[in-house]
Order: structure tokens, then sequence, then C-alpha cells
């Protein structure tokens, strides 16, 4: 029978400056530098107002940190790391051509603190993987408990309607902030469905099996009623990569599903049910509404030329509310616009280098433990719907939510490559010796 950890050995780890830094980040959202003048104001002014310059604080603190400490402790930067310090610098070159600089040049801040904080973690004790995946479970956890907060916040309204979409409207401030688009409530919901629809596949316990498939169904069920097309998409699309690389059977049941939907096996669901899905997916616009995409064509037309007048430097950080006025609605125009040709090189490069290192690990042959091939798939899936849902919202290009998911699920994946080439190297020298010369 195996013995629990105590409740304070398990806590004791996430007790430290880099979890104190990590959360403060995460308190920073929803901020700005226009609440830093809320110092003055006192009550939920000054403390929006601390929120807001916790990035810059953690970026100070954490760099100098980074420094005394360079000679002590070397763990090389991983490549997803390199190529986002490329577009988080690149951003920042891009914020002095900009009046008043601090305004913008804030965000490439609060960009670059994420990264520092990350290191941080990594340089943290004597075991980088194991600082970076409690690093992702700590995200995960936060996630998952602002959703609960938002959905204990809009309780007596959310509901009154039958969908989620335009809760923004409808709830108005939280903490003196806007309430959660339904685009957003909607990104927290699928992280948990994404965690449990990875334990689905791989727990043997009933109990834990009936709590994922109710978390699954909870989280599932939520980002359907938020209606947001990009969450419902992503989700979809993320669901269908993690059976096909989950394993043996998942892959085997999805193959089987779309054999059926090419065979006709979509015409076994009535036809109502069937339009149902389509209007209520696609918000009463059908395939229509993937030509426009809510304005998002006439949005991306206009940041593409924006982008051709100076394509090298870019315009800084918030580029498209300043240049086109509106939300870029694309991680890579946004990266773009921000930073010119090398802060979209970097932003790209760094989601497509991580992607090559997954499948290395994948099809490597490697002896991964079970702990950390679970952990592995699920940060896979949460950057597998990170790098959909890219396509039609700004996601980890800005200091955001997605940032502070996707960034440490992509570090972790690139750190555990690393610790499998060095055990594969160590492997092969300890047969080298055990066999001797020749």
């Amino acid at each position: 029978m195996t013995r629990r950890m105590p409740l304070k050995s398990v806590l004791a780890p996430y007790v430290s400056l880099p979890v104190f830094m990590w959360l403060a980040l995460w308190a920073a959202i929803n901020t700005g530098p226009w609440n830093l003048s809320g110092f003055s104001s006192g009550g939920m002014g000054a403390i929006n107002a601390l929120r807001a310059i916790a990035p810059v604080i953690v970026l100070i603190a954490g760099g100098l940190i980074l420094l005394i400490n360079r000679k002590e402790r070397i763990v090389r930067l991983t490549l997803p790391e390199i190529f986002f310090w490329l577009y988080g610098l690149a951003m920042l070159g891009a914020a002095y051509q900009v009046e008043p600089w601090f305004n913008t040049a804030y965000w490439a801040f609060s960009f670059l603190a994420v990264l520092v904080v990350v290191r941080l973690f990594v340089i943290h004790g004597d075991k980088p993987l194991e600082q970076l995946l409690r690093l992702n479970i700590l995200s995960w956890i936060t996630a998952s408990a602002v959703l609960v907060l938002l959905l204990f916040t809009a309780r007596e309204i959310l509901f009154e309607a039958e969908t989620g979409y335009g809760i923004v409207h409808r709830v108005g401030e939280v903490a003196s902030g806007a309430m959660s688009r339904s685009t957003g409530m909607a990104r927290f919901a699928a992280i948990p469905a994404v965690l449990a629809f990875v334990m689905f596949w791989r727990i043997h316990s009933l109990r834990s099996w009936v709590i994922a498939v109710t978390v699954f169904a909870a989280s599932v069920s939520l980002v359907w009623f938020m209606q947001s097309r990009g969450a419902l998409f992503s989700l979809a699309g993320t669901l269908v990569f993690i059976m096909l690389f989950m394993g043996k059977l998942p892959r085997i049941i999805a193959v089987v599903l779309f054999v059926l939907a090419l065979g006709g096996g979509i015409d076994l669901i009535p036809e109502e049910t069937q339009q149902y899905v389509v209007e209520h997916s696609t918000r009463g616009t059908g395939a229509e509404g993937f030509k426009s995409m809510s304005g998002r064509d006439r949005i991306w037309s206009n940041a593409w030329e924006a982008i051709k007048e100076q394509p090298l430097l870019g315009y800084g950080p918030q580029a498209d509310r300043r240049i086109i006025l509106e939300n870029a609605q694309s991680g890579s125009l946004y990266a773009w616009l921000s930073g010119g040709i090398l802060g979209v090189i970097g932003y790209v490069g760094g989601v497509l280098v991580v992607w090559w290192i997954f499948f290395r690990i994948y099809l490597g042959n490697h002896d991964i433990p079970q702990r950390h091939w679970r952990m592995l798939m699920m940060s896979a899936g949460i950057l597998a719907f990170f790098t959909l849902r890219s396509y039609p919202e700004n996601t980890a290009a800005l200091f955001s939510v997605d940032l502070l998911v996707q960034l440490p699920a992509m570090v972790y994946i690139a750190m555990l490559h690393r610790y499998l080439q060095v055990a594969r190297r160590n492997k092969r020298r300890r047969e080298k010796i055990l066999c001797g010369p020749g």
C-alpha cells in the first residue's frame, strides 16, 4: 500500500521566491500602466497600482538574482527561451520610437518578466526539470482557481442567458477591472479539460477516473456554453491531437471515428442535432462566419498593410491598438507588428522549435518515467490548444494568461528533451565501459 506524503511536504516546494514572483505576475493580469496613477488615491486604486507595477519589480529583482547567480549555477537556456527572449527584446527595442516610452515599453518589460521568473525556477534547487514540473502545476492550479473565482463572481448573471457570449457586458467589473470575455473564460475552461482528458487515458483508479471524467465534462460544457468559436475549435483539435499521440487505444478510436465520419457515419446523428451543433458552434453564422471570422479578415488585412510599411523594426508592444486601432486577433501578426522581423522570428520560431523538440521526444524511443510521460502529454496538449488558438487570437504573443500557461509548458518539454539526451548518452557510456574495448 502506497503511503501518502504529508500535506506539508507536498506544499513545501511551493514556498519560494520564484513562486511568489510568479503569483505576482498572475496578479498583474487585467492591469496596465494606466493603473499606476492609483498609488495616490488609496483603496482599490492603490491595490491595482501595486498589481500593475509588479511585473517591473519582478523583472528588476529577478534580473539581479540571475546576474548574481550566473557563475554559481549555469543552466543553458532552452531553445524556446532563446527565441522568446529574441521576441521580447525586439519589442522592447521597437518601443523606443513611441512616446510616452514607458507606457509602451511596460508591456515588453512584463513579457520579459515572465521569461525571467521561468529562468529563476530553472536555477532554483538542484533539479531544474522538477522545478519546471511544479511551475506548470502551479500555473494550472492558478488558472483553475481564477476560473472558479470568475464563475462565482458571475454566478447570478452568467446562466440567466442561453449563452455565455457577451458576458463581459452583462457582468461589468471584477475588482475594478473588466470581466473576462467569453473567449477568455473559454480559454480558462479549456485548460482543465485538456489535463483531465490526458488523465482519462492514463489512470487506473476508478475514483480518479470518475474525477477526471467529471472535470472534463464540466470544463467542456463551459467551453460550449461560452460559444467562443476559437476556443471550441482549438479544443476540438487538441482532443484529436491527444488521442493520436496518447497511445494505441485512443489512436485506434480516433481513426475509427474519422473513418466513420468519412463513410457517412455523421448521418447516424439526427439532423436537428447536427443543425444545433453547427448553429451553436458558429453563433448562427454557419459556414459564412468562417469567411469573415467576426471581421478578422478586415483586421488581418489592415495589420498586414501596417506591417508592410515598417516590416523590419515594427512599432513596439500593443502596436495593434495604436496603429490599426483594434486587436490584431493573431499571434503572428501581433508579433510582427510589435517586434518587426526579429520579433516574428522569435515568436513563431519559439513555437515551431518546441514542436520539433516534442516530435523528437515522441519518436526517439526514450525510456520516459510514467510521471514525466503524463506531464509531457499534458504540456503538449496545452501547447496544442494555444498553438491553434494563436490563429484567431493574440494569445502568448503578449503578456497574458496564455503566456503564463504556455511558456512553462514549452520550457518543460525542451528541458525534458535535454534530460533524455543526457540519460541516453550516459547509458551508452556505461554500456561501452561494461562491454570493454572492441
